[in-house]
Parts: structure tokens; C-alpha cells; sequence
């Protein structure tokens, strides 16, 4: 009779254990990144009656329970909005590591700042693990263009930021697990401007230009000239123009029309002045446009287009723009092999009139950093004032052989075990990835379904008070025991 109240009080305390965790899942409900844990119990040891070889069942009875374990519930939390574009969550498998002092923690809790040094932390101020562009250097830059980024405030007072710069790509790739670090975001990132190379530019002529008698030679000539700009980029950054004149040749060939070509580097040199004439061989001037511009080089040229209008010869020089040589491509000449070829660039098709097509420029502004913004594969990505854009870091997501073996630390920071493995990565074609992606201005919340997490909490209570009545019981027997002896 004694072994009922010993069943008893073994089952008050496993269900304790039980309404305990599944207490502590509800108050975290709302906590982001948290996973329930689920109470699991075990028969305590059987006690063997009888031993018989002719039985055919095994009579033993048993003494109560006990706490199993609790094992880490690891389906996912519905997905929260956020307004900060450092929240992020996993959309599948992985965990975020972050450094520890004597071991790393992992969580699937993404909510990153940068801190006063430039670092991804958490809330806790602990390190984002992940891999850093390697590219990342000091910029050199002139006196001038760093007085344009002013001063900042130091410990040692105001002197001048430390500008970088980097070579841009779309991906970082990831280094080994045991070689992730911190992820240091500078504030100050800067691109140098790429001088114009090479410059691709179509559209299309106006052949319906008329002729008139040049009354010097008396010969016919061209009465007006087609004509087009575009920007191209300096070594420092500055713009200058590239001005090209198409003036039709008269008398033309008999089937489609040849066309001499100007082209002309124009370099801004300030507002012109009213009542000065202009050497028109060293400068240019627009109508209903204040802008000088200086001739920086001028080179002729020609093309010759078909009946059709496609372009069947190019004679175009090289020109410099400040030292820099420029390729002007104008289009690919009429060939039956080449897909597309003679329409590619200028053309002469009678109809369409002056039109510009296709401007394509290697030349690039300066970069001036604006922002972060991280990608699906967790590359940390920042954005530029002359449209560039490039990967600076990729946050690292850790893989484990058995989650469920990986031990709490708080409510969302865990720690690796010998039951989880030691933490991986995916790797594609011998190259590691993370695997799953990252959706940004989201969190994951906890994944505690308070619907669930009551009627458990009740079952747990029940349990509890059933047990407790088994104890009350067993007295009551005893008691009676008790009574008959007497």
C-alpha cells in the first residue's frame, strides 16, 4: 500500500515540472526568437512480482514517473513587421551565431544595430558572427575631397573620418565556420569616378535633309546637319559633353546616303559673356544655353547607310576627353551573319526622323555611401549615390546535425552540445552558402500557441490534482487499515 503514496508523489512532481514549463512558455508568448519546450515524462522502474516460465505475460507493477527531458518545440513563429531594416528573420532551417567569451551563442532571434564602433551587436551588445569583405581599404583621397566629408567627434576630439573604399561585387562569399568574425559596417564608404572608355550611342538620321547651292563653289551642300550629345564621365568625376554633327553628303550615292561626322570633347568652362566673340575652333555655345564650353579635342569621321536605312560603314576616330582615350560605337556594320547587325546603332530609315535610341557609358560618377540594405543570402549590401551598389559582409547562418540537442542558455540564446554537433554550413559545388534565406523588417515571434499552451497547462493541472488524490486515497486506506487492527 505504501508504493501508491510513493506513485503519488512522483506524479505531483513530474506534473509540477510540467505546469512549470508549460507556465514559462506562456510568459513568453510574445517574446521574439523564443521555442517552447515540451515536458516529456518516463515510467519509473518496474518492480517484478513473479518470475514464472509458465505465464505468459510478465507480472510487475510500476512505481510512478519521472521528468524525461524537455525537448526544443522547433517549428517555426509567425513572422512580425519592422520598421528597422536591420530586424531580420530565417525563412527555413539555420541560426544566427553570435560571439560569446568562452563560446559562440546561437538564436534565431535577428534583431541586429549597429553600435558606436561600427559592429552588428544585439540587444546584448554580443557580436554578429559572420564574413567581411575582404576588399574593404582606406581610401586615398585629396585634401580637397576630404574636407567635403567634414570632421567627427572622437574621444580624442574633432579630426578627420577614416574613408573607405571597396571593390564591388554582388556576393561574399562565406569563410570557414571556425574563421566567422564581427561584421564591421564603416559609415564612411566611398567610390572614385571611372572616366569614360567607352561610349555606345544609336539613333537615328534624319534623311529627309534638304540640299541648297553653296554659292562660293556652287556646289550642292547640306542645307542643315542632324545632331546629338551625351554626357561623359572625367577622371575626376566632373562631366563633359560629347557633341556629334551628322551632315548629310550632296550629291549621295545612288542607293541609301553617306554622312560626314564631327565629333567634338566639350569641356564646361563657366557662363559666356555677353558682346565676346568666340573663336568657334576653340569654343562652342548652344542657343538659349549661358554655357561656354572649350573644345577639348575634335576628330572627322563618316558613315554610309543602305536603302533601307542600315548601316553598312563606320569611320570613327578615337577622341580623348582630358587624356582618357574614348571609343565612340556607333553601331555594328550590315552583316547577313550577325543577328541584328546595321540597326544596332545609328541608322538612316526614312520616316522616323531625328531620333535617339540607345545611350550605353562606362564612365561612373563618384559614390557618395547612402545606406545598407541585406539581401536574401545575407549579404549586407551598401547602396551609392551614383547607383552602385556592393556587398560589404555576409551574415553567416549555422547549421546543426541535431537541433533538438542544442542547449538553452536564456530564452532564445543557445549553445551547442555534444547531442547537436558541432555548428556547419550548406555547401553547393564545394562552396559554402547559407541555405535558407533571410526576409528583412521582420522577427520572428515566438512559436507558443496560447490555445494550445492553456489546454496543456490544464491537463498538466488535472494530472496534478488526480495525483494528489491518489495520495489522500492511500491515507484513507491506510487509516481503515489502521481502525481494523485496532
Amino acid at each position: 500500500m505504501n508504493r501508491s503514496f510513493y506513485n503519488g508523489v512522483s506524479g505531483i512532481k513530474t506534473h509540477q515540472f510540467g505546469i512549470d514549463t508549460w507556465a514559462n512558455n506562456i510568459a513568453n508568448e510574445n517574446t521574439y526568437g523564443f521555442k517552447e519546450n515540451l515536458p516529456e515524462f518516463e515510467n519509473s522502474f518496474s518492480q517484478i512480482l513473479s518470475t514464472t516460465d509458465f505465464s505468459p505475460t510478465m507480472d510487475d507493477v510500476g512505481l510512478g514517473s519521472n521528468v524525461q527531458r524537455t525537448s526544443l518545440d522547433l517549428k517555426h513563429g509567425e513572422w512580425i513587421n519592422s520598421e528597422n531594416g536591420f530586424d531580420t528573420a530565417i525563412s527555413g532551417d539555420g541560426w544566427y551565431g553570435f560571439k560569446g567569451e568562452e563560446f559562440n551563442y546561437y538564436t534565431k532571434l535577428g534583431a541586429f544595430k549597429i553600435d558606436d564602433n561600427g559592429d552588428l551587436v544585439n540587444a546584448a551588445g554580443q557580436y554578429l558572427l559572420g564574413t567581411e569583405n575582404t576588399s574593404i581599404k582606406p581610401a586615398q583621397l585629396s585634401e580637397a575631397k576630404l574636407k567635403e566629408f567634414g570632421k567627427e567627434y572622437t574621444s580624442e576630439g574633432l579630426k578627420d573620418p577614416t574613408i573607405y573604399t571597396l571593390d564591388l561585387s554582388g556576393d561574399t562569399p562565406l569563410d570557414s565556420v571556425d574563421k566567422q568574425g564581427k561584421i564591421h559596417l564603416p559609415t564612411f564608404l566611398y567610390l572614385p569616378p571611372v572616366p569614360t572608355q567607352n561610349i555606345t550611342f544609336g539613333g537615328n538620321l534624319n534623311i529627309e535633309v534638304e540640299s541648297q547651292i553653296d554659292e562660293t563653289t556652287g556646289e550642292e551642300v547640306a542645307k542643315s546637319s542632324d545632331h546629338f550629345t551625351t554626357s561623359i564621365i572625367n577622371s575626376d568625376g566632373s562631366k563633359n559633353i560629347l557633341d556629334m554633327t551628322f551632315t548629310r553628303e550632296f550629291p549621295g550615292p545612288t542607293i541609301g546616303t553617306s554622312w560626314q561626322t564631327n565629333f567634338k570633347v566639350l569641356k564646361d568652362v563657366g557662363v559666356k559673356q555677353e558682346g565676346i566673340s568666340y573663336d568657334p575652333n576653340q569654343y562652342v555655345t548652344y542657343p538659349n544655353n549661358d554655357t561656354l564650353y572649350q573644345i577639348i579635342d575634335s576628330k572627322d569621321g563618316s558613315l554610309t547607310f543602305n536603302g533601307t536605312g542600315a548601316l553598312t560603314s563606320a569611320n570613327i576616330p578615337q577622341l580623348s576627353n582630358d587624356g582618357v582615350s574614348i571609343n565612340v560605337n556607333l553601331g555594328t556594320p550590315l552583316d547577313p551573319n550577325i543577328s541584328n547587325s546595321g540597326y544596332d546603332g545609328m541608322t538612316a530609315i526614312k520616316g522616323l526622323g531625328h531620333e535617339a535610341k540607345t545611350v550605353k557609358n562606362d564612365g561612373k560618377e563618384e559614390g557618395i555611401f547612402t545606406d545598407y540594405k541585406i539581401t536574401s543570402d545575407g549579404n549586407i549590401i551598401a547602396n551609392f549615390s551614383n547607383g552602385d551598389s556592393g556587398s560589404v559582409a555576409k551574415i553567416a547562418i549555422f547549421h546543426f546535425r541535431n537541433d533538438g540537442g542544442l542547449q538553452k542558455i536564456s530564452g532564445t540564446m543557445l549553445k551547442s552540445t555534444p547531442d547537436s554537433g558541432k555548428a556547419t554550413f550548406y555547401t553547393k559545388d564545394g562552396v559554402a552558402i547559407n541555405g535558407s534565406s533571410i526576409i528583412t523588417h521582420r522577427l520572428e515571434n515566438s512559436n507558443v500557441h496560447l490555445s494550445t499552451a492553456m489546454t496543456e497547462l490544464i491537463i498538466m493541472q488535472k494530472a496534478f490534482d488526480a495525483n494528489a488524490k491518489s495520495i489522500t486515497t492511500s491515507d484513507q486506506m491506510i487509516q481503515k487499515a489502521i481502525n481494523m487492527k485496532r
